[in-house]
């Protein structure tokens, strides 16, 4: 470490400031991948509850009207 000249520390605050950035990027890019995967699975859900609860009331109808 006592070799490095001013340059040689420039470098290295560069590569880091670079490899950091690439990081958060990537980490946001899977962020986004994982929320908009959990979205499809809320709304799959959402929409599957809906046509069960449908399917219940209908069911439900037709025996009180037997």
């Amino acid at each position: 470490m006592e070799n490095m000249n001013s340059w040689d520390v420039v470098l290295f605050v560069v590569a880091g400031y670079l490899a950091t950035m690439a990081l958060v990027r990537l980490m946001i890019r899977r962020r986004e991948q994982l929320l908009g995967e959990f979205r499809r699975n809320m709304k799959r859900t959402k929409k599957q509850n809906k046509e069960k609860q449908a399917k219940q009331e209908r069911l439900g109808n037709k025996r009180k009207a037997a």
